[in-house]
């Protein structure tokens, strides 16, 4: 079954492996099964592509955000950026729409506040992929959301936390759709390997200088174990010497960004998030789905709505990094504890979390606008 309804999926990038990614091709590819016509827009394409889109979905690059990357430094285009930017994106969207029955998700609040500019504003619903307090930080920004957001058609959330946020700030027409997992094994992990695990990129958000941390704490009462980190990005050298200070270098393993991610759940026996602020935090369901027993800082959104502390997984104040290995070493002393917060752990995710289940709610949802 076809629908004669377009949908822009508008996203700042489809080549960082990062979790937003992976929402943004999963969704996709799940809604053009379901007979959407479905168009990628990205501001920036790079060489590396980890998820990839199905066949009928297009992907178009908005060419002005390219040719500035291209050259960053142009006074010329910091000129036309600033004067002509609505002007150009409306061009660009003109081309890509191409008719009146579209709706265009914006996987950003600034895609949204820049789409609103334009004769398209009608059209646009925000899918919020950073918690508000982020936005909150840019008072140029946080003005222009208390201002458009009441007006947009539709405001999407990951948690209920960031729901009452936004309700707060007079937003009347907010729904919470949370991310669904990216897959489903057939038999969980084993949890028998001496591998704790920690997804994603090397950069302030992540704060991979207090995992290291922790992991001292662990090291130092079971060296026989390994944390294996998957990523990279801008901080990744800072790490690498903050490994090499602590002595840590023998038990620390970093290995590139991989499509194959599978594998390493599959090995792991415990994971770690050490990030300090998530939307939502999609690895969390990832490792729960392979039944992996997960150990998180409570922060402000996004573990909290993931996770039942203590009953199928563990929150630790931020950022207590002695917490935080404590709960790992808890784990790694309790084979029979792993195995318990692990089967809880999955068995929460396919309840709550499923594909089916997610995605029949966007698809009833993006109906009722027909």
């Amino acid at each position: 079954m076809s629908h004669e309804q377009k949908i822009i999926l508008y996203a700042p990038s489809i080549h960082t492996g990062g979790g937003t990614e992976r929402v943004l091709v999963n969704l996709a590819n799940e809604l053009n099964a379901k007979g959407f016509n479905i168009i990628i827009v990205v501001n920036l394409i790079g060489d590396r592509q980890l998820y990839m889109p199905n066949k009928g979905v297009d992907i178009k690059q908005f060419w002005f955000e390219k040719s500035k990357k291209k050259h960053p430094k142009s006074i010329i285009h910091k000129i036309i950026n600033r004067l002509f930017y609505s002007w150009i994106l409306n061009q660009f969207l003109k081309t890509v729409i191409k008719n009146d029955n579209v709706l265009i998700i914006g996987f950003s609040t600034g895609l949204a506040l820049n789409c609103f500019d334009t004769k398209f504003a009608n059209k646009v619903i925000a899918f919020e992929h950073w918690p508000y307090w982020i936005n909150s930080k840019n008072p140029k920004q946080e003005k222009r959301i208390k201002s458009v957001y009441p007006r947009l058609k539709l405001i999407i959330v990951l948690t209920n936390h960031e729901k009452k946020v936004y309700e707060a700030l007079g937003c009347k027409n907010v729904i919470v759709i949370p991310n669904a997992y990216s897959f489903l094994p057939d038999k969980p992990a084993k949890l028998d390997n001496k591998t704790v695990l920690s997804i994603g990129h090397f950069n302030e958000q992540k704060r991979r200088d207090l995992l290291v941390k922790s992991w001292k704490y662990v090291n130092e009462k079971h060296p026989d174990w390994e944390l294996v980190i998957v990523g990279d990005g801008p901080q990744m050298q800072d790490t690498i010497s903050q490994i090499d200070q602590l002595g840590l270098s023998n038990s620390i393993r970093i290995e590139n960004p991989t499509p194959n991610i599978q594998e390493y759940y599959q090995d792991a026996s415990i994971y770690v998030l050490s990030s300090e602020y998530e939307a939502f935090a999609l690895v969390l369901l990832e490792a729960r789905a392979y039944g992996i027993p997960c150990v998180s800082f409570d922060i402000i959104a996004g573990p909290n709505e993931v996770m039942n502390s203590q009953k199928d997984g563990f929150l630790v104040d931020f950022p207590d990094t002695k917490a935080l290995g404590a709960k790992v070493n808890l784990l790694i002393e309790n084979e029979a504890l792993r195995q318990d917060i692990g089967s809880a752990a999955r068995q929460d995710v396919i309840s709550r979390f499923s594909p089916q289940k997610i995605y029949n709610i966007w698809e009833k949802l993006l109906l009722s606008f027909n």
